[in-house]
């Protein structure tokens, strides 16, 4: 083979990968709501725990340097609670020596996204909970949801957000008996978890449990079994029900049981889902590759 050829074939082969990798460029949706003093606030009251602070933002210094009269430095300290806004459960959360926020493995922070989308129910049913049924329905339109995924509901409630009495549907918003919004129920989640093995599942309300039952059933299995929680969860409209990949951005705290978690959703540009987009990349791989071998067998 010839200098020329092969530098044909090789500028032959980067060019179909790099404008397959191009055509594979994927947008970004946010998924966490906006962390401040009006975030709803869980009563616990019933666990014995009041009179605490939920938020507070100090100023320790704003002003240009002493040192560099050029450059302007902010310093703040937070006072946080760990189960609020858009946050993540550790299993240390429900879990007598479980899993804190630094052992979270990492391949768990990540997954194929599935919505379920259950607003029309829920709109109807304040207390309703997500049901094997609505899992089984999602799979007869979607196909079956892939080990690994990160499930969510989408009840509606991110419209509620931040308005206390809204989100926990009482105007007692002391008095978690008194709540009203959705989650999953037991039988749904097992199923996730032991015949779908998927890494999360996430509500866009306070809790994964429905308030209706505050006996957290749905906490008391997973956690046990090493699965974090997504609570609060925002914008899920804003994303397809099948074909994103999610990251989470867990906090990395020792002995943490929960903390605010930055939730990006990666979806293609042109709304293909991001497994159609995966396909096209091989396709052109191959494409590619075969294009390489006719130039080599004439060579």
């Amino acid at each position: 083979m010839s200098q020329f050829t092969w530098t044909m074939t090789v500028w032959l082969l980067l060019t179909v990968l790099v404008t397959s990798c191009a055509a594979v460029g994927r947008r970004v949706v946010d998924l966490t709501h906006v962390y401040d003093e009006r975030v709803p606030k869980y009563p616990l009251g019933n666990f014995g725990v009041e009179n605490f602070t939920y938020y507070k933002m100090t100023n320790l210094f704003s002003d240009y340097s002493s040192n560099d009269s050029d450059t302007w430095i902010t310093i703040r300290r937070m006072e946080i609670y760990e189960h609020q806004g858009t946050h993540i459960d550790a299993p240390l959360h429900f879990t007598n020596g479980g899993q804190d926020l630094t052992q979270i493995p990492p391949e768990r922070l990540y997954g194929p996204g599935v919505v379920i989308d259950v607003r029309d129910k829920a709109a109807a049913n304040p207390d309703y909970a997500v049901t094997v049924q609505d899992i089984l329905d999602y799979e007869k339109e979607f196909g079956r949801i892939p080990v690994g995924a990160i499930v969510m509901m989408n009840s509606g409630w991110q419209f509620k957000y931040p308005d206390a009495r809204r989100v926990f549907g009482s105007d007692n918003i002391q008095d978690p008996t008194s709540f009203h919004f959705p989650g999953f129920d037991i039988k749904a989640c097992n199923m996730l978890l032991t015949e779908r093995q998927v890494h999360v599942i996430g509500v866009d309300t306070p809790s994964t449990d429905p308030a209706n039952l505050p006996v957290y059933y749905c906490h008391k299995l997973l956690q046990p079994n090493n699965m974090p929680l997504l609570e609060y969860v925002a914008n899920l409209d804003a994303i397809p029900k099948t074909g994103t990949t999610i990251i989470l951005g867990a906090p990395k705290i020792r002995n943490g049981t929960g903390g605010h978690t930055r939730i990006l959703a990666f979806l293609p540009d042109d709304g293909e889902d991001v497994t159609g987009g995966a396909r096209r990349l091989a396709s052109s791989i191959i494409v590619a590759s075969m294009s390489a071998v006719i130039v080599f067998s004439f060579c």
